[in-house]
């Protein structure tokens, strides 16, 4: 059976990351699921972990249906918190951590957000004056929250030390728990060219994870290595969407250091590194790609942009893979034939998924570089 994007999407609505996490904790609880710079979790402490957020989160006085906007990077404190907005029936939205204070009060302001989280710090970016200023700015905001790793005096404190503890005097706190929300919630994420919110559904996240999968060989046994803060379309794909589907250890590495990253790329082994297609010619040249599974090259594409040039073609050790990252609208998934990239999308993808064979993407017939499928968000007009 072939299944329209329409039909795709409902093959794969049951899905969630929330689920998916419910069902590796309970069949794989002590495999590690994430890693990043400072610590590693299970799948058991993660989906614990979510649990207690998700239920602190309530206990501050947000109420299903309203928007949080997480800002985070390629940490394990942002996936967390993603989920447990998920769990808790919130819809979150994503911010990456450049965004100024104007654009991120523009954006809190498009989405109407009840709660402004994100990190006291980030590498050298310190976020207490930002947050602040935009909650001020934005009458919707009652919350200002930190996930650590410092506190902010007068933001709640949601680190996962204090939601340790939290858990611990509330022991009532099983995987059981707080079940899932019968609909998933969209996500939302930042269309920076157009600097408009984008509401992508789970299932299409899902559909473009598991196209991505498939075309690049993500499996259970081979850790993912990201860069990419989970914060866009592609880092959630081809991040923790990815990473749950397969089974696969997730790593995140940011903000990006040299001597970090090489201790970051050391533990995860032979593994599946992503990383911005811009860095890779010098990633090759300090022969970091050796031994690896393979590199996926993340590429930015504006959806109308006439023609394509395509990634600078490199030698490499390992399998290479590109990501085109089209606005937030979908991540098309290419693998390259020797050193030279291919064009997104020039022949239709389809996946196996529960009897059905799923439409994920395919060019448009609109001249533009337009494209259409079950993992494909609608571009925002």
């Amino acid at each position: 059976m072939s299944a329209e994007p329409a039909a795709g999407l409902r093959v794969f609505s049951p899905y969630s990351l929330d689920t998916l996490l419910m069902g590796a904790a309970r069949l794989r609880p002590e495999t590690t699921a994430l890693a990043d710079r400072t610590r590693a979790c299970s799948y058991a402490a993660l989906a614990a972990h979510v649990a207690g957020l998700a239920r602190l989160l309530s206990d501050c006085g947000l109420q299903p249906g309203e928007r949080l906007l997480l800002l985070g990077g390629a940490e394990i404190s942002l996936v967390t918190a993603l989920v447990a907005a998920l769990r808790g029936g919130f819809e979150p939205a994503l911010a990456p951590l450049d965004l100024g204070a104007a654009e991120l009060a523009a954006y809190a302001r498009a989405i109407d957000a009840a709660a402004l989280i994100g990190p006291s710090e980030y590498g050298d970016l310190k976020f207490a004056d930002a947050c602040f200023e935009v909650a001020a700015a934005v009458q919707s905001i009652r919350l200002v929250a930190t996930l650590g790793p410092g506190e902010i005096d007068g933001a709640v404190d949601l680190s996962h030390a204090a939601v340790s503890r939290y858990v611990a005097a509330h022991p009532d706190n099983g995987l059981e728990r707080g079940k899932p929300a019968p609909a998933p919630a969209r996500i939302m994420t930042l269309d920076r060219r157009r600097a408009t919110p984008v509401a992508h559904e789970q299932a299409t996240l899902m559909a473009a994870s598991f196209d991505f999968g498939a075309r690049a060989e993500i499996g259970r046994e081979t850790p993912v290595l990201s860069t990419l803060p989970p914060t866009s379309f592609a880092g959630l794909v081809a991040g923790p969407f990815a990473a749950l589907l397969s089974g696969a250890t997730l790593h995140l590495h940011g903000p990006f250091a040299a001597k970090e990253f090489l201790e970051c790329r050391t533990r995860a082994g032979h593994s599946h590194l992503v990383v911005p297609a811009a860095i890779a010619a010098d990633l090759a040249g300090a022969g970091i790609l050796e031994g690896l599974a393979s590199i996926v090259l993340v590429s930015r594409v504006a959806a109308a942009q006439d023609g394509f040039m395509p990634p600078p073609a490199f030698a490499c050790p390992c399998r290479l893979i590109d990501l085109y990252a089209i606005d937030e609208s979908t991540a098309v998934t290419e693998p390259r034939h020797g050193e030279r990239a291919v064009p997104p999308a020039l022949e239709p993808h389809y996946v196996g998924f529960d009897e059905a064979r799923v439409l994920t993407v395919e060019r448009t017939a609109d001249p533009a570089l337009g494209f259409r499928g079950a993992a494909v968000t609608a571009a925002p007009a």
